[in-house]
């Protein structure tokens, strides 16, 4: 009987705990994993993972477009540190005064 090979995607802040030789699901073992790194994304799957509009992303990445006017793509570590909320930075200045 041959074997039936899935490829689960986990994405998240962190590496899942998954250990080889675990079983999952009812399967045989893990045999292999690999940390697969996208170099560009599309406008579209940003606005999709960051709950944003097409228009936003392009505005607030215009300079990082790696593809041409019609195709946005943009490297995903740079998209990340721009739109991901939990990463703004503070705008500076001093705090105002009521």
């Amino acid at each position: 009987m041959g074997a039936f090979k899935c490829v689960i995607t986990v994405e998240g802040p962190i590496p899942p705990r998954f250990m080889l030789g675990d079983d999952i699901g009812g399967g045989v073992i893990i045999t292999e994993m690999k940390k697969v790194d996208e170099e560009l994304v599309s406008t579209s799957q940003l606005a999709l993972k960051y709950n944003l509009s097409v228009q936003t992303v392009r505005r607030k990445l215009a300079q990082f477009n790696q593809g041409s006017n019609g195709k946005g793509l943009y490297s995903i570590k740079i998209a990340d540190e721009i739109l991901n909320p939990k990463t703004k930075q503070k705008t500076g200045g001093a705090k105002r005064k009521n």
